[in-house]
């Protein structure tokens, strides 16, 4: 085997072992996405292949490109200098991966394999610290928001990979892929984090129409029994958490809506989100900077115009009015670009190819991340946390280059007829 085919090999596998390690083996993704990039460095160094970066490819590339340097900018505008570089450049350090991995004709499939583990590594480490180590939430070393919504990510992934095998008529893999599936979502809610659950509904209808064709009416039909039946036993269950989680959240509204207690986890939530909306209209435009967000909170707090609990957080638990109270409108329309020019991107293809499942399932599983993190968002500043960055932008990138060379695969063959 040549060197450059080894390579491919070695740098689509490192792609996959970065789902595989997600969460499941603490801090792996931050491994594999290095050495990834350190792949990447070697580029022009290989051999051109028949390829030219399109219109979509250059769309993607940009929107990561000035997502990144905006929160630099912000940054430095802001005068965090040095420590507010890392998360942001993490989108810039995505590009010239995604150039390697257009160059690196390799087992893309590899990704559905990758996925598959990561979520049913996540879901036994989930429970080893329910059960063996007794904790109330799974965290897996990372925030338990962080880790139950990438587990609910890797869940919905896990599913796609099911449909992909099911194209190919890969029964064994269809079964452990639902199982890995069911795995993430398991996974999320032993780790308490309500707001991955807020979207199932949503991304389910969008995940069964997309099948639609691909399953028919009698293998959808049960599919969808089959799920709103697991649905409704997870609820019912009282050892799931499930029941103990809404309920708290029902009385945690009630609470702060009747002025009774606002220092609880719902209440907090809302005054950050208060406080957020204060910091916009001080500064509608550019927002008041990341560095102001704790002393306004305590100023604020002093006035009694929102509970002490909310000061010491340096964001608002939403990316949204984060984005407001940080960067203003400007903020807040940069992070709807990075969300949505990929999901664009990634639907286009699926209008594109209603009925090839080798392109398609790519197309899927990358349009389901900005879907999942727009989700996230509500509750959360996914983009705060190392593994909300890395878990967002090298995904896309992975995903956006199988489905290019799905496409040249598709095109190869034809030409060949």
């Amino acid at each position: 085997m040549q060197l450059k085919a080894k390579f491919s090999i070695l740098v689509w596998l490192l792609a996959a072992m970065t789902f595989a390690g997600a969460i499941g083996i603490p801090k792996a993704f931050n491994v594999t996405t290095l050495l990834i990039f350190l792949c990447s460095l070697g580029v022009v160094s290989l051999k051109p292949v028949i390829y030219s970066t399109d219109k979509a490819d250059k769309a993607l590339i940009w929107s990561f490109l000035v997502f990144g340097i905006s929160l630099i900018l912000a940054s430095i505008a802001d005068l965090l200098e040095a420590r507010g570089f890392d998360k942001p450049s993490r989108f810039l350090l995505a590009i010239p991966v995604l150039f390697l991995l257009l160059r690196s004709k390799g087992p893309k499939d590899w990704l559905w394999y990758g996925v598959v583990i990561g979520a049913i590594l996540a879901f036994l480490l989930a429970l080893y610290e329910r059960i063996v180590l007794g904790v109330e939430r799974a965290s897996g070393g990372e925030h338990p928001i962080m880790f139950g919504d990438t587990a609910m990510m890797l869940g919905w992934l896990s599913f796609v990979a099911a449909a992909f095998f099911f194209s190919e008529k890969r029964s064994v893999w269809v079964a452990i892929a639902l199982f890995a599936g069911l795995s993430g979502m398991g996974a999320s809610v032993l780790s308490g984090s309500r707001g991955g659950w807020v979207a199932v509904p949503f991304i389910g209808l969008f995940m069964f129409w997309q099948c639609r064709d691909l399953l028919g009416k009698k293998h959808l039909f049960k599919l969808f029994l089959s799920a709103s039946l697991l649905v409704v036993i997870a609820v019912a269950v009282p050892q799931t958490g499930i029941q103990k989680r809404v309920g708290e959240a029902v009385s945690n509204i009630d609470q702060y809506l009747d002025g009774t207690k606002t220092g609880t986890s719902v209440g907090t939530r809302f005054d950050m989100w208060k406080a957020s909306i204060h910091m916009f209209q001080e500064s509608p435009i550019f927002g008041v900077g990341a560095s102001q967000v704790q002393p306004i909170k305590r100023e604020l707090a002093d006035q009694g115009r929102i509970n002490i609990n909310a000061v010491p957080y340096d964001h608002a638990h939403n990316e949204y009015f984060h984005a407001l109270s940080t960067r203003g409108l400007v903020g807040l329309l940069l992070l709807l670009m990075v969300y949505l020019v990929p999901m664009k991107l990634f639907l286009r293809k699926l209008h594109n190819y209603k009925d090839n499942w080798r392109v398609r399932s790519y197309a899927i599983a990358g349009a389901l991340i900005p879907m999942c993190y727009m989700d996230f968002a509500l509750t959360q500043s996914m983009f705060m946390h190392n593994i909300g960055v890395m878990m967002y932008a090298f995904p896309i990138v992975f995903f956006w280059a199988a489905l290019r060379w799905a496409e040249r695969e598709e095109l190869e063959k034809e030409s060949s007829v």
